[in-house]
């Protein structure tokens, strides 16, 4: 150690130190020379006999300065300094260099952000990798879904030993009454043993207890802070959930938000109100026992659905419990998503990596004469390759901060675009091992450019290399059809991204002009949630939406208003099996399954919705009368083929077992999103469902814009009922919401092709400004010699054109095989699509004709008797 410290010493201070020992020397040289001056000698004789007897000066300085040096590390800051100076002298390149790396660094430093974060960093929660989510899948189908059966659910908490603990969840976005004002927020009912599955502790407080069921509830810090003031404030108060009142006894930390965000946990029964082995009502999260691994767990799993098949032989036919990661769960849904965009930017990182290899190619001919000069004085090798080397790496680290630079406001805008749901959203920032890729892709990137330059280089023979002339068309051997061969990867890779843009942007096309079941324009849409509990409640809940919809419809600007639970694209409904009576013969084991909703009178004419058949709801469809719905055209077909449903009956587990007169057939709509299929849907009246009318959907056909009447709206309704809680919106933006993991999709890959198409032009472009470059006197010879000058235009153009077409070709095989990956992301489109195919050639060998014009017009522009005066 005391070595090194004296090394380094000696390497920051040698100026110094040399110094020191030149006065030595010649303080040394003089007491001799006035030595033998005193033994009678002349100062000159004294002199030169002084200095034969100590030797060469020179030489003993440098042996002496060997024994202070680190030659190892003073060779690298040699070289640090010379690759310095030279990308100094060549500023252009070295800045396009680093905008390239940029570009493509921080495409993957914002992508492996996102990646990093979502699906790689662990959960915040205690015991992450023991956290399951409990799925039910049906081997004969092949179906899944990420919920369970209230008894099922018991079952497997009391029965698995592999299982530590199973909590029961259920929730979504509710209507919230404080002592002062309503607000909608995540509500999630959750059991006892939710707090042993995730460790829970709270900051203020204490955790609810089983007996405390629909009486306490936690809050997460920020809802204490932001409506009481503080956590220790808002333990023991009172809030109103479905009107009943809940009392705050916790609050747990700001970071915990599971599921879904909530805010509000309210205390849940550990045995499930709904024990019926065909409603899957609730979620189920588990906490595997220590030491037990999810083989372990399945295994046990399996043993038990197929008792339980065994016992209820009807219910639970083919039906198995599935244990999943909890992580798994949670991104399983974004994971093909985001594995696409970091092909995407990988794509764009080759391209930069071709690009600057390409650049660097051009820069080691324009010094090879350089180069030949140090290999005749002797460098061996490693000698030559060290300075090209050395630039790469400052380049990457250049473009690192390039990249981590532009990194930074990519992330900010994919986290703003992203999908709503997009899981662990709040988590996604940049990081040391975000950090640590960037450098070591920027390193790898720059020395996987530089590699091949260096190493030919290296091979330069001297005698050739000094021999050669590149202005007369003359190069290394293999040169021209490297850089050839590099500009076709990048234009197939180019290729390949748009084809991919073009798919999506297709899908998105579709998406937006589809036939949606129902006109989505001009539609202001009302979230309302009235309180209720009592069947009195809702009895008057039901009195009040009757008599707000009559009042909204006569307010100025609005043509009609009603109400539904099951809007399409939005966040409430129902769905499940259904019998149908005087019907097509049914399979008991498979029964048929349709989308339900509750109507008011009026709604299908807001909606637009086409009565095909009978008539809408009415006055006459109340809760005393018998029980009415009205079907869509597909579950007419579905249960009643060819016959007239009209007065056929109709029965569905939602809340009642009632058998219902079928009154009317209406046109189908597309429930979830325009991507999913027109299903079957069942509608109910709202009087006579009253349980399910009072969070609702309150729509209004307006004959101005949407929003302005906003203020109105909220005004007649808090007049009506002012413990109402209320969210505004669009249906256009819950159509354009419920797409926004297409348009996110369509809308990075698109700007990614683009990326690439603006890196290929360069990569063009500069080949073929190179190439003219060098062929100057070739050029100018066959000018002389009668070519005209549209013939050297044609020329250049059409060697720019070859290229792309090779490029084209090649990403014409490569998305015959990689456009399948995204198959299941596509609607209404093929991924061997034509018009894609054709769009994306036509699109780059326009970019080749423009990034060959300038190239083509300096090679139009050679003055021949000029170029010739000067060889």
């Amino acid at each position: 150690m005391k070595v090194i410290m004296n090394k380094l010493k000696q390497l920051f201070f040698r100026r110094r130190r040399f110094t020191d020992l030149s006065v030595s020397i010649d303080e040394h040289l003089q007491e001799r020379i006035d030595e033998l001056v005193r033994d009678g000698l002349t100062r000159e004789q004294a002199a030169q006999r002084a200095r034969r007897e100590f030797g060469n000066v020179a030489l003993i300085e440098e042996r002496s300065r060997e024994v202070w040096q680190w030659p190892t590390l003073e060779g690298f800051l040699w070289n640090v300094k010379y690759a310095v100076r030279q990308l100094q002298r060549a500023p252009g390149y070295s800045a396009l260099v680093v905008v390239i790396l940029a570009l493509g660094i921080g495409a993957n430093a914002a992508i492996f952000t996102v990646i990093e974060s979502v699906l790689l960093a662990p959960l915040p929660f205690a015991n992450e990798s023991r956290l399951a989510l409990l799925d039910t899948h049906w081997t004969d189908t092949g179906h899944t879904t990420p919920r369970v059966t209230g008894p099922d659910a018991v079952d497997v908490r009391s029965q698995a030993k592999s299982l530590e603990a199973v909590s029961l969840y259920a929730g979504g976005d509710e209507g919230v009454q404080l002592h002062d004002h309503s607000t909608y927020t995540t509500v999630t009912w959750v059991d006892e043993d939710f707090a042993r599955v995730f460790h829970l502790y709270p900051i203020a407080g204490r955790l609810f207890t089983d007996a405390e069921s629909h009486r306490a509830a936690l809050v997460s810090e920020d809802f204490a802070r932001d409506n009481f003031g503080s956590a220790q404030a808002a333990v023991g108060q009172l809030l109103h959930i479905e009107n009943e009142a809940i009392e705050i006894v916790g609050v747990l930390p700001g970071g915990f938000t599971y599921p879904d965000r909530t805010q509000i946990w309210e205390a849940f029964p550990l045995l499930p109100e709904s024990m019926t082995r065909t409603a899957f009502n609730y979620r189920a999260v588990a906490l595997l026992r220590p030491g037990t691994d999810f083989k372990v767990a399945q295994a046990e799993l399996n043993g038990l659905s197929s008792r339980l098949e065994t016992a209820y032989p009807a219910e639970n036919r083919k039906k198995l419990i599935v244990a999943v990661p909890l992580a798994e769960a949670l991104t399983g849904s974004v994971r093909p998503t985001l594995l696409l965009l970091w092909g995407t930017v990988s794509l764009i990182l080759l391209i930069s990596c071709a690009n600057v290899t390409i650049l660097q190619l051009a820069r080691s001919m324009e010094r090879k004469r350089e180069i030949a000069i140090r290999k005749a004085l002797g460098s061996n090798p490693w000698q030559v390759m060290q300075p090209v080397l050395m630039e790469g790496l400052l380049l990457a680290l250049l473009g690192c901060v390039a990249g981590v630079t532009l990194a930074i406001p990519t992330l900010r805008i994919l986290v703003a675009i992203a999908p709503k749901g997009l899981p662990r959203a709040t988590e996604i920032h940049l990081n040391g091992w975000v950090l640590a890729f960037t450098l070591c892709i920027s390193v790898l990137t720059v020395l996987g450019s530089c590699l091949l330059p260096a190493m030919r280089a290296a091979r330069v023979r001297a005698a050739e290399a000094m021999k050669q002339d590149s202005s007369r068309g003359m190069e290394l051997k293999g040169t021209v059809r490297l850089r050839d061969s590099l500009v076709v990867a990048e234009i197939a890779a180019t290729f390949l991204l748009a084809v991919a843009a073009g798919l999506l942007l297709r899908t998105m096309a579709t998406l937006m002009n589809r036939d949606l079941g129902y006109q989505a324009r001009q539609l202001l849409v009302v979230d309302a949630d009235a309180p209720a509990h009592a069947e009195s409640d809702y009895q008057r809940v039901i009195l009040q939406f009757n008599e707000l919809f009559a009042e909204l419809g006569r307010l100025p600007g609005v043509e009609q208003a009603a109400g539904v639970m099951g809007l399409p694209t939005g966040p409430y409904g129902s769905n499940g099996y259904y019998d149908a009576r005087g019907g097509l013969p049914v399979d008991q084991l498979h029964k048929p399954w349709a989308w339900f909703s509750v109507a008011s009178p009026g709604y299908f004419t807001t909606m637009e919705i086409p009565m095909l058949r009978g008539r809408d709801f009415d006055t006459r469809d109340t809760y005393a009368s018998p029980f009415v719905a009205i079907i869509s055209e597909s579950l007419a077909k579905q249960s009643f083929g060819d016959r007239d449903p009209i007065g056929r009956q109709i029965q569905c587990g939602l809340d009642s077992d009632k058998w219902m007169t079928v009154v009317g057939v209406v046109g189908d709509v597309r429930q979830e999103s325009p991507a999913d299929k027109p299903g079957p849907t069942l509608y109910m009246p709202m009087a006579q469902h009253p349980y399910y009318a009072n969070q609702i959907h309150i729509v209004l056909r307006t004959k101005v814009k949407p929003l302005t009447l906003l203020n109105t709206v909220r005004e007649k309704i808090l007049g009506v009922n002012p413990l109402m809680s209320l969210r505004f919106t669009t249906m256009d933006a819950m159509v354009h919401e419920s797409i926004t993991t297409e348009r996110f999709r369509a809308v990075l890959i698109s700007t990614f092709a683009g990326t690439g198409l603006l890196l290929a032009m360069l990569g063009i472009y500069g080949t073929i400004q190179y190439a003219v470059t060098m062929r100057t006197f070739e050029i100018a010879l066959r000018l002389a010699f009668g070519a005209t000058r549209d013939q050297v235009l044609r020329g250049v153009l059409a060697r720019a054109v070859s290229i792309a077409c090779y490029g084209i070709l090649l990403g014409v095989v490569f998305s015959l095989i990689l456009t399948r990956l995204v198959t299941g992301m596509l609607v209404g489109v093929r991924p061997i699509d034509p018009v894609s195919l054709s769009a994306a050639a036509a699109l780059i060998l326009l970019m080749s004709l423009i990034a060959g014009l300038a190239p083509s017009w300096k090679a139009m522009r050679v003055q021949p008797m000029t170029v010739l005066r000067s060889e």
